[in-house]
């Protein structure tokens, strides 16, 4: 595959210093060609981090947000010595195409921006990204740049985004700035963007049951903003290291409620306890404590950036409770305290104990109503 490209030294005084090859390809081309080196037991000389399906999830979910948004930051590749052919056309202008092949796949790795391929491929194939290529890079340079790009970056601070917005989001000039700020989820407020992304995102399974002001079909609305704000906050709260910003955090608790949706859909209306404040909270702590306790004692290793492992892990944990339990009748009020957290709680371990020994589910729980025992 052949690309127009512009070659050029950032420092030509030093004979040791790399060259860089910029062009664009289309996505799905990219991954043909290239590699993602990952650092594991069996491959020292990989560099990259596991690869993490929410932060892919995000990339495309931008993307489709709004047709103006793009990503115009290049993805970084290294090219060993012999694994292109470069054709310049004139003498220092540093124009000229460069070849890649699939023959080459070992040669040319992916050093910085794999979520970046991969979210932009899972939109569009064919969609164009922008690719710097650092010419005959050894493996001491890979491993180099990936240290220095991914410990160099730097979030834009929120007093920045705030004067940004005041300079630039004039609602009788550029009416939609704040809502491509908050689909890019760098809105001001983030509690108000994570609620917000919980009621509007297509594959969230929480998508128009938020009680916000001003929204349609109030009535149908049985899930507070409150309950959103505090689940996620739980997620966060354990500070997993394969969800390192509040962004995957936010992906992971999604993954987790789409999983239960999935499995118990009598549950999400307004007649269901689950959908109430404490009904959230108590389930996200619960199959969070639950997923951690089954990678630890389990012997079930969970990789929580992995949507497929937190499926899985999501669905063995529902096995042992049962949706009955969240429209049954109850002795107590409901209500977001701790006491009630509390007994919500020590039922759920209740429900389990006597699904795993084979018992009536509800059998000693006492939270529930005796009108309605089984």
């Amino acid at each position: 595959m052949e690309y127009p490209c512009l070659v050029f030294e950032q420092r030509p005084e030093d004979a040791d210093a790399p060259r860089f090859c910029m062009f664009h390809a289309p996505a799905a081309e990219i991954e043909s060609w290239s590699t993602v080196p990952r650092l594991t037991p069996e491959d020292s000389t990989g560099i990259q981090r596991k690869r993490n399906d929410f932060k892919v999830r995000s990339i495309r979910s931008f993307l489709e947000q709004d047709q103006r948004n793009t990503i115009p930051t290049a993805i970084v590749v290294t090219l060993g010595a012999g694994a292109y052919n470069l054709q310049l056309t004139g003498e220092g202008s540093g124009l000229g195409t460069i070849t890649l092949s699939e023959d080459s796949k070992n040669q040319i790795f992916v050093v910085d921006g794999q979520h970046r391929l991969y979210g932009i491929k899972l939109f569009s194939p064919d969609a164009a990204i922008p690719v710097v290529a650092i010419l005959d890079a050894t493996n001491e340079e890979r491993a180099f740049q990936f240290i220095v790009i991914n410990n160099k970056v730097s979030k834009v601070a929120t007093d920045h985004i705030r004067a940004l917005s005041i300079n630039f989001g004039d609602q009788t000039s550029s009416p939609s700035l704040e809502q491509r700020l908050k689909s890019a989820r760098l809105s001001l407020h983030r509690n108000v963007q994570l609620v917000g992304q919980a009621d509007e995102l297509a594959d969230s399974p929480f998508q128009g049951m938020v009680s916000l002001p001003g929204k349609p079909n109030p009535e149908n609305r049985p899930v507070v903003p409150a309950a959103i704000e505090a689940g996620v906050a739980y997620v966060q709260s354990k500070k997993f290291k394969q969800l390192p910003d509040d962004e995957s955090a936010f992906d992971f608790f999604l993954a987790i409620w789409s999983d239960i949706k999935q499995q118990w859909p009598e549950t999400f209306s307004g007649q269901s306890k689950l959908m109430n404040k404490v009904g959230v909270v108590t389930m996200t702590k619960y199959v969070t404590d639950e997923m951690i306790a089954l990678s630890t004692y389990g012997g079930q290793a969970i990789d929580l950036g992995n949507a497929e492992d937190v499926c899985n892990a999501v669905v063995k944990i529902l096995q042992l409770q049962t949706s009955q339990f969240w429209l049954r009748d109850w002795t107590i009020t409901v209500s977001d305290t701790k006491t009630v957290r509390d007994q919500i709680e020590a039922a759920l371990r209740t429900v389990q104990q006597n699904i795993r020994g084979g018992d009536p589910w509800d059998q000693e729980v006492t939270l529930l109503a005796n009108d309605a025992a089984s």
